[in-house]
């Protein structure tokens, strides 16, 4: 039986949810919407890979040359940046997790590392659209032969994740309705 403290703690925190989707599928807009609301961090390993990739150290370079071909990361450098950032006092209280882990190496090494998470949501958008999304928002790396190359290391790396997954994920269909729809349908599926 839970003490009221124990049930009032958990009232308390948010959840701590894996976002899962392939380029352009909206994975950084929905984390945004829902962590503004439930006021836990946007853990944005994408993000965070970009701004180790404009150091110049090793790692910075490494990781520079392997992003401008649409390859990921190196685990070890993954999950050091993601574990210190689980280190900050705003991510104790949950936080959802945008495209990581990225495959089935990164989800052993997170349960390895004791990295948690409550939900596993797969945001479920068709390859055209896709293309749409990501030609449209006119970021460097969204060349149509560098998105060609993300949507195989996607299915190559991520998506047997889904499989991974398959007990505990939550499939989300994600277009045909605005952002803030897609970002309330996820919030009823985790709380």
């Amino acid at each position: 039986m839970k003490t009221f403290k124990k049930h009032l703690f958990e009232a308390m925190n948010g959840p701590k949810v894996i976002m899962i989707g392939g380029p352009g599928s909206g994975k950084s807009t929905y984390s945004e919407i829902i962590t503004k609301k439930l006021g836990i961090p946007h853990i944005y390993t994408g993000d965070m890979m970009r701004e180790l990739a404009k150091q110049d150290t090793p790692n910075g370079k490494k990781v520079k040359e392997l992003l401008s071909k649409g390859e990921f990361a190196p685990l070890n450098v993954v999950i050091d940046t993601v574990k210190t950032r689980l280190e900050q006092p705003d991510a104790q209280r949950g936080y959802i997790f945008d495209g990581f882990p990225r495959n089935i190496e990164q989800a052993k090494r997170m349960e390895k590392e004791n990295i948690e998470y409550d939900y596993v949501v797969n945001l479920e958008v068709s390859e055209e659209e896709v293309v749409r999304r990501l030609t449209a928002r006119g970021r460097a790396d969204d060349k149509p032969e560098i998105i060609k190359n993300r949507l195989k290391v996607y299915h190559r790396e991520t998506a047997p994740l889904l499989d991974y997954y398959k007990d505990e994920i939550i499939n989300i269909k994600a277009e045909g309705q605005t952002p803030e729809e897609i970002a309330k349908t996820i919030m009823r599926e985790i709380r």
